[in-house]
């Protein structure tokens, strides 16, 4: 990657929304072929014996097309296992359980619904130019919202799980009011070629570097050319979640921010960071996936099925050597 403008990174993102803490919380079925199921198994190590399964259905596109089935599935394998290394869980097992089924196999030391968590969110960077005569909307929304925050992250310090869950809808409520303010995105992280966590030297605190593709990189100026010098804000969201409201300056009005890399810049502790860093590196998932299971190989039920599902994929793989073979 050629070394980006100089020029466009340091003004870009100068204000987070959210602390640490805060960004801490925040079909049918086709068959798919033997040929796809072995694609997709990872077994980075060879077969745990002691695991934690994750059970995550995949919505297919209602077309009922195979080859749209299986290129969504392989997409939201790949998004998967990047955001396992990202956790540094590099050993987890991923595989296909059935046509809209993925499967993911833990060390049961892992927090499987901390992991589960991470792992089903969409994960889809947005970047959004602020409406006109919408400061003290904008102001009052992010007061509001900043305080229950604070809120439910103090009850939940205490061990006020209920009340601080009480909050939720009042939480969710203020940020779809907040992305009203907002008009529809121009920049994505569909664009993302990469980001990186970094340290900012003399301040203990930590950014978060983002580059644009091509592509990326022309919305991005055309995006902050639009809004340079008017004072209305970028809108900075992560799945709908405001991250931060940078302001572009007027220097920029004539060209925008060119050179496709910008700094999401904020009161971010290394983890908060390395965090987001994860989050960007692995790409949106191209579907929705939902968790339908968590089940233990301590569970007899579990326990029993691991068997005929290893001679199920033994004979899956069989299957694809023949067809690759004929």
């Amino acid at each position: 990657m050629t070394k980006p403008q100089q020029a466009s990174r340091r003004l870009l993102w100068p204000l987070s929304l959210i602390s640490a803490q805060m960004l801490a919380q925040m079909a049918g079925r086709p068959m798919a072929s033997a040929l796809l199921v072995a694609a997709l198994t990872i077994a980075c190590g060879g077969g745990m014996r002691d695991y934690t399964q994750l059970s995550l259905d995949v919505a297919l596109p209602e077309s009922g097309d195979e080859a749209a089935n299986e290129a969504v599935l392989v997409e939201a394998q790949t998004v998967i296992e990047k955001r396992l290394k990202g956790l540094n869980l590099e050993e987890a097992e991923l595989s296909v359980a059935s046509p809209d089924q993925i499967t993911v196999r833990l060390p049961q030391e892992i927090g499987a619904e901390v992991v589960a968590e991470r792992l089903v969110k969409p994960g889809l960077l947005t970047l959004r130019n602020q409406k006109a005569d919408t400061d003290e909307a904008l102001s009052e929304g992010i007061e509001t919202l900043q305080r229950l925050l604070v809120e439910q992250n103090n009850l939940r310090q205490t061990g006020n799980q209920a009340e601080a869950e009480a909050l939720q809808p009042q939480i969710d409520e203020s940020r779809v009011k907040i992305i009203e303010l907002f008009e529809p995105p121009v920049t994505d992280g569909n664009l993302l070629l990469d980001a990186k966590a970094v340290e900012i030297s003399g301040y203990n605190t930590w950014e978060v570097k983002i580059w644009f593709d091509s592509q990326g990189t022309d919305k991005l100026a055309e995006q902050t050319k639009a809004i340079a010098g008017t004072g209305r804000v970028i809108g900075i969201f992560l799945d709908d979640v405001l991250l931060s409201t940078p302001v572009i300056d007027v220097s920029f009005v004539e060209s925008g921010v060119t050179g496709g890399e910008a700094a999401i810049d904020g009161s971010f502790t290394a983890e908060a960071a390395k965090d987001l860093e994860a989050q960007l590196k692995s790409g949106p998932l191209p579907t929705e996936l939902e968790l339908v299971s968590i089940k233990s190989s301590d569970d007899p039920d579990e326990a029993e099925a691991a068997p005929e599902a290893l001679d199920s994929e033994a004979v899956d793989s069989e299957n694809s050597e023949s067809e690759q073979q004929e």
